[in-house]
């Protein structure tokens, strides 16, 4: 069967931006607070529910949920929360097979998710973000998790948060933020998979289309 190939990615930035660290320094000086829908707050309260005292590995915008699927049955001994905006990429969820007892899907926006389970105070293992929207125009930087408000809250989170990109500068970014936000080490990896071991529908693609990967670790 053809392979539908993806392109790789094309910007005008090619090295982190310049504004990056002044950004990222002026939001751990302030708490950033949003309003909060009652869609997320009912989605958290069936989350936690679920969670209990349990530690947790989070799978943020898990996109149609391959990524939880593999984090459950890898981690058969923690609560995996899959976390997608996106009604209808959680309900194709269902190809994976029958859903791990001890997997649960939370249709909601990150950010207001993050900011209830920080104030919860999950006990939070690992922390997920794969393949997130590039935002590659030089413009977007705040629109890149680690050039938003929400970054402190990802790092409040705590566990160890992995970080997988299939674009260089996307990496460098996120590592830079956290070497200014973090005393603890900082790695960044350039990942060699094989195609039948991709954690998620893009990590697939990207392999299958000849990209190099990259990935982002550290323990909060």
């Amino acid at each position: 069967m053809s392979v539908t190939k993806s392109p790789l990615i094309v910007s005008s930035q090619t090295a982190p931006n310049k504004n990056l660290a002044k950004l990222v320094q002026k939001y751990q000086n302030s708490e950033w607070q949003d309003s909060i829908p009652k869609q997320a707050l009912n989605a958290f309260q069936m989350a936690n529910e679920f969670v209990s005292s349990n530690k947790v590995i989070l799978d943020s915008g898990c996109g149609t949920g391959e990524s939880s699927y593999h984090l459950a049955e890898k981690f058969p001994e923690y609560k995996v929360i899959g976390v997608d905006k996106s009604t209808e990429r959680l309900q194709r969820s269902h190809v994976y097979g029958d859903r791990p007892v001890n997997l649960l899907f939370v249709q909601c926006d990150c950010v207001h998710l993050w900011g209830l389970i920080k104030e919860a105070m999950w006990n939070i293992e690992r922390h997920y973000l794969f393949y997130l929207n590039p935002r590659p125009k030089p413009g977007h930087l705040q629109r890149r998790w680690h050039g938003h408000p929400v970054f402190p809250t990802i790092i409040a989170l705590g566990g160890v948060l992995t970080m997988r990109t299939n674009w260089k500068v996307y990496a460098q970014e996120f590592m830079q933020a956290l070497e200014i936000s973090c005393s603890a080490e900082v790695m960044m990896n350039e990942l060699v998979l094989e195609i039948d071991n991709a954690f998620t529908p893009f990590e697939r693609k990207y392999r299958q289309s000849g990209h190099q990967l990259y990935e982002v670790v550290i323990t909060l």
